[in-house]
């Protein structure tokens, strides 16, 4: 870490979000840790998003300093804010995304509590823009510590904006990977969980934002290939680990193109084939069989049926995912 820097760089990958960058700026702000830079890096926006930040940061109590680069994606932003970034500490935020108060403070003191992890995720929110209303607030149990083996079966944390990581680690692992168009958080953190153990403040100190532009979620089919890349990418690995995480990997991979097809594409009969072969590969994952199921059941009953399951069981291995 350079003498002098902060010990932490908040990295936020923006593309044409003027309208909403300020309240990420301004959830960083807010945060009761202060030792912190916010680096933008702005990958060809041709909106007001550079005069938008220029004239927030002119009254802003944090440095900040704006990289511009020519239109390159998500995951090259990223790195350009890693390579640029002079804390011991790297934390993401994406621009249409937001923190509670206490998110970095929270993650900060775990680290320093638990020798031998280098990064820590949290729970989230999601969040409607427009209306502020709360879409969802998962309940699920948050692994925590050699991850290793979790992720080689399936995106198992939180998305980037949730993350806090040594910066020597990304460095390490080789910073996002410029061929995926998706699910980069999640290759990501499985080079992650090979260098280090993975800690969780289990608390929903992001709030993940729905709005009318470009997300990930937006093309679901994108993101199923992305998954299908990183089951080719770690295949190897994956064999190192044993056969239940190659069976339950691809069980996970099949329970969730079940999930694309049969929410986002309206095949419920392709779905039902996907679910059929998650449960052939691995059929002791409760969450596929609860996705056959609910491809018979309407969509309130199987809505009303997953909110009182996960009710009882959502902090446990037993919760239910959004099928």
């Amino acid at each position: 870490m350079v003498e002098g820097a902060p010990a932490v760089s908040v990295v936020i990958p923006t593309h044409n979000r003027a309208h909403l960058i300020c309240d990420a700026l301004r959830s960083v702000q807010t945060q009761t840790y202060s030792d912190m830079e916010i680096i933008v890096v702005d990958d060809g926006s041709d909106d007001d998003t550079e005069t938008t930040v220029a004239r927030w940061a002119g009254s802003a109590s944090i440095p900040l300093r704006y990289i511009r680069q020519a239109r390159g994606g998500g995951n090259a932003a990223r790195n350009r804010g890693i390579d640029a970034a002079r804390g011991r500490y790297v934390a993401f935020l994406d621009s249409d995304d937001v923190w509670r108060p206490r998110k970095v403070e929270k993650q900060i003191a775990l680290l320093k509590a638990l020798p031998g992890y280098g990064a820590v995720y949290t729970g989230l929110r999601e969040v409607e823009v427009e209306s502020g209303a709360v879409i969802a607030a998962p309940q699920h149990a948050y692994p925590e510590g050699d991850l290793l083996r979790a992720l080689l079966v399936r995106d198992a944390t939180a998305p980037t904006s949730t993350y806090l990581i040594e910066k020597r680690l990304l460095q390490e692992a080789g910073c996002f990977d410029l061929e995926l168009a998706a699910r980069q958080d999640w290759d990501m953190w499985i080079r992650i969980a090979q260098r280090t153990k993975i800690g969780c403040v289990p608390e929903a100190l992001v709030d993940l934002r729905h709005h009318q532009g470009p997300r990930t979620a937006s093309d679901p089919t994108r993101e199923l290939r992305a998954h299908r890349r990183i089951l080719e990418k770690y295949a190897a690995l994956r064999r190192r680990q044993g056969l239940r995480v190659r069976l339950s990997a691809h069980a996970a991979f099949h329970r969730r193109a079940g999930r694309v097809h049969f929410h986002y594409l309206d095949k419920r009969w392709s779905a039902t084939g996907h679910y059929i072969l998650a449960i052939a590969f691995w059929p002791f994952a409760l969450d596929s069989w609860a996705a056959l199921l609910g491809v018979a059941l309407p969509a309130g009953l199987r809505s009303r049926l997953r909110r009182r399951w996960n009710t009882a069981f959502g902090g446990t291995i037993l919760a239910i995912r959004s099928h």
